[in-house]
């Protein structure tokens, strides 16, 4: 049976039987299981940090290479919102993945070009993949629209995320009690690469979801960026969310290189202390809806933004041990799942009706804007001499990294004279403009 776009094709989930919508679940399941090896190795472990470290990288194209995410999204995220509608959501997916699969290749390749060029492959695999993100965020959305009625997307949207953090989370640590203290290159570039296959997996299982025939249709991307430009509320929120951004983003990729360079931890006991951080961002995805019924979105936000100030201080004050550092990143990415989750659910609040899809691009863009610019700020101050190796502050004797700790709560400190823009925080806004 082929389905066609109609008027009322948001209503497709309803067109379907139980037995089909729940082989279709499963397979959006194990589509998410196969491709969020290659999501949290970017972002959340230390494995790429490794890599780098073995092939010789410094501390400041290693920083560089976190910032890349968010310097792709922000020239893409807008763009390719209406790609979808031009091409189709399971050939943007295909594209996603085997652009994926290829850059993951190629960094797992990276020692054979030779030590003059290995370090700038990895970074170039690294900008690869940051490009199929936007393209998977795109397409994804829309096909989970056809096959989730209402009243499920909630429950899926929980429980698909608690139970890929919970599959990554438990590989990454066995993988860190693996790795040792000084892991071999091939044994990383085998893991590297074998997470590149991994995703074409993501492919096949959405490929074997029906969703509607494709029909392309005109997206008017100037009119929808209006339409956003002109919601007050929604660019407030998205000020905000840029500048909190802007001050942790950076907090748990350093964090990451604070342990390896600076600390001077082995690779097995970075790895599994980025696993504890993969275990704070399953707490946090797993507790955040228990979390905005007790305490309420506006006391939630609160909370978060404190954890933002007070993590980073902590991680200047504190005399690094193991257990304690594995708790900073637990809490951190705890805290910065409660974010994501909460950035969400603003969104789908703020935005216009109809203008979804633009809304969520603007907000992200925005996002992204403050990511990149922190880790991009991370990266000069790392690597370019601006700030001294170490200095004296009362007894304690501060290293660069902890420095840059210190700056991170001070930007987050000074965000919060930006909690007005919170719909939470002012909840009936009054938009007046009088030129």
């Amino acid at each position: 049976m082929k389905l066609r776009y109609g008027k009322n094709m948001e209503n497709c989930a309803d067109r379907l039987s139980d037995p089909i919508r729940k082989r279709f679940r499963l397979y959006a399941y194990i589509s998410s299981w196969f491709g969020c090896f290659a999501d949290v190795m970017l972002e959340s472990t230390a494995v790429i940090i490794l890599y780098f470290s073995v092939l010789g990288a410094g501390n400041t194209l290693i920083m560089f290479s976190t910032s890349i995410p968010g310097l792709v999204s922000l020239f893409l995220l807008i763009p390719v919102s209406g790609l979808v509608d031009r091409i189709g959501a399971k050939k943007t997916v295909s594209l996603s993945c085997a652009l994926a699969c290829f850059s993951y290749l190629l960094m797992a390749a990276a020692p054979f070009f030779g030590t003059k060029c290995d370090q700038y492959v990895v970074l170039t695999g690294c900008l690869l993949f940051c490009l199929s993100k936007p393209l998977w965020t795109a397409s994804w959305y829309p096909i989970l629209g056809h096959i989730l009625r209402p009243a499920e997307r909630s429950e899926f949207f929980g429980s698909m995320r608690f139970s890929y953090y919970i599959l990554s989370g438990t590989v990454f640590f066995l993988l860190g009690l693996f790795l040792g203290k000084d892991p071999p290159v091939r044994l990383l570039q085998a893991v590297i690469g074998l997470t590149g296959v991994c995703t074409l997996g993501r492919m096949y299982f959405i490929s074997k979801i029906r969703i509607p025939e494709h029909r392309s249709r005109n997206y008017d991307i100037g009119k929808a960026f209006a339409v956003s430009v002109r919601n007050a509320p929604l660019v407030g929120f998205s000020s905000y969310i840029s500048a909190l951004s802007l001050a942790f983003a950076s907090v748990v990729p350093l964090t990451l290189l604070y342990l390896k360079n600076g600390l001077h931890y082995g690779a097995d006991t970075v790895q599994i202390l980025s696993s504890a951080g993969i275990g704070g961002c399953i707490c946090g995805y797993f507790f955040y809806g228990r979390m905005v019924r007790k305490f309420g979105m506006k006391t939630l936000q609160l909370l978060i933004h404190g954890a933002f100030i007070v993590i980073p201080l902590g991680l200047f004050f504190c005399k690094p041990s193991v257990p304690l550092m594995g708790a900073f990143l637990f809490a951190a990415n705890f805290g910065f799942a409660c974010f994501g989750c909460a950035v969400s659910s603003e969104i789908l609040a703020l935005a216009r009706p109809g203008n979804l899809t633009m809304a969520n691009a603007f907000s992200q863009t925005y996002q992204m804007i403050g990511t990149a610019s922190g880790r991009l700020m991370v990266s000069f101050l790392l690597g370019n001499g601006v700030l001294s190796p170490s200095w004296r502050i009362w007894n304690i004797e501060a290293s660069l990294f902890q420095t840059i700790f210190l700056f991170c709560s001070g930007i987050a400190l000074f965000s919060l004279t930006l909690l007005f823009c919170l719909p939470s925080v002012v909840p009936r806004h009054e938009d007046y403009y009088n030129p």
